[in-house]
């Protein structure tokens, strides 16, 4: 049987990208190849997230030496290369990194989020500790754009990212629009902000680059307007997901006395998440982000968005009435919220063809499988 190679480097946690590769190797077996997933290691046993067959997972192994590790995929894809079908697709920069330092030149490099949205390390060190960082990211940059200018084909995610890739490494990059995945289940006609009480939601890895603190001065402001404490006698907050900033995020919640109306719930299970997005009346997204998968897994439900412009899925939205975008500031964020609350207890939107457009996984793993000549439709 026929392989297809994907290389991602390193499988740390489950989020946004392992879903995506899942997605692309149901995509893969659904073709009747053998998906391969090559990594240098994985914390999360990812097989068990993938219940096709013909899925292979090869771990080269792990080391501190960056062309140790590019000699063990390089032999690894040479040794293969008579069963290799179609282009393997290198996931992620770091994934275009150990292509150059490889050698190798045959992939096409799927570059997720581009340098602007990178959150930079603004602990205070000393002088020489600077000097060696910024000489490493000096190196890792140079490498990373020989990367880049080696691969067959390079794709992302949005127009915003490709334009500002092409403005780095002066090569174009195609886009293709990733999808999250369509409700399991039926989803529910609710007419949203129309019950005696407010239920706003938000999912997301807890930290600063996420904006969360929005949300808090956003749940201050709202039970600071006599038109909503009228129409609800309860407006609730739930943020769901783990991350280094819960504490802070708490002393926030302290700071304005919203200790029970705004909850933390953490991990989410598949029904768990199912159950929350059916009381949602308004899901709120005020991260700067590459993309945003949520938003869509959102709007497949029915559910109405308050979207921050800066995450990039927003270029989709900006004609869909199910979904409110503000500007990247917390300001404009709250009194959207509060205007967009009031318009959608008025009036829903029509489900209409700009839910029924909208990307999908499956969508996106076919198009995707074209660019790197694993089948013609």
């Amino acid at each position: 049987m026929k392989k297809v190679v994907i290389f991602y480097p390193h499988i740390g946690e489950y989020g946004g990208i392992e879903r995506n590769i899942v997605a692309l190797t149901n995509e893969i077996c659904l073709h009747g190849y053998e998906a391969i997933l090559l990594c240098f290691y994985d914390y999360i046993d990812f097989s068990k997230y993938v219940s096709n067959n013909n899925f292979t997972e090869v771990i080269l192994g792990d080391s501190k030496n960056a062309f140790v590790k590019s000699r063990r995929l390089y032999k690894w894809l040479i040794n293969n290369s008579e069963q290799i079908h179609g282009i393997p697709l290198f996931f992620g920069a770091k994934a275009g990194f150990f292509g150059a330092l490889s050698g190798y030149k045959n992939y096409v490099l799927h570059y997720t989020d581009p340098p602007s949205l990178l959150s930079k390390n603004t602990n205070n060190h000393t002088y020489l500790v600077n000097l060696i960082t910024s000489v490493r990211a000096f190196i890792s940059n140079k490498v990373m754009a020989k990367g880049v200018l080696n691969a067959v084909s390079c794709v992302t995610m949005t127009v915003q990212n490709a334009t500002e890739l092409q403005s780095i490494y002066n090569r174009e990059f195609a886009v293709i629009y990733q999808g999250g995945l369509p409700a399991g289940c039926e989803t529910r006609n609710i007419d949203r902000c129309k019950n005696d009480s407010l239920f706003l939601f938000s999912i997301c890895r807890l930290s600063t680059s996420k904006n969360l603190d929005w949300l808090l001065e956003a749940m201050a402001y709202l039970h600071q307007q006599p038109k909503l404490t009228v129409l609800y006698t309860t407006i609730q907050l739930v943020i769901a997901g783990k991350g280094p900033d819960l504490a802070r995020l708490k002393d926030i919640v302290n700071k304005y006395g919203l200790k029970d109306c705004v909850h933390f719930c953490g991990f989410l299970t598949e029904s768990g998440l199912e159950e929350m997005y059916n009381k949602t009346d308004v899901f709120l997204v005020p991260a700067r982000q590459g993309y945003g998968l949520p938003v869509l897994e959102a709007l497949y439900r029915q559910i109405p968005v308050l979207l921050n412009e800066a995450s990039r899925v927003s270029e989709l939205l900006y004609e869909n009435p199910w979904v409110c975008i503000t500007d990247n500031n917390s300001n404009s964020f709250k009194k959207n919220l509060y205007e967009y609350i009031l318009t959608l207890r008025e009036n829903m939107p029509l489900p209409n063809t700009f839910l029924e457009s909208l990307p999908t996984e499956a969508k996106w793993a076919a198009a995707l499988g074209q660019l790197c000549e694993w089948w013609i439709n």
